[in-house]
């Protein structure tokens, strides 16, 4: 078991921002896998514009 300290960043942003897209959708049950790869695809993108000289990645949406 790894201690939240020891969580690489990326995954770290992963967990947040799928936990942000499980209060948007009402908090449903059994969904948490969708919610995931859902927030990983949502980074994945945010990144990928920000190394083409897009909009900057967003480290974390909360506020």
């Amino acid at each position: 078991m790894s201690d939240e300290k020891d969580e690489h960043p990326q995954a770290a942003r992963i967990r947040e921002r799928a936990y942000m897209i499980w209060e948007r959708d009402g908090r449903p049950d059994g969904h948490a896998l969708m919610h995931w790869v859902k927030a990983r695809e949502e980074i994945e993108a945010e990144d990928q514009r920000a190394a083409a000289g897009g909009t900057p990645a967003k480290h974390n949406q909360a506020g």
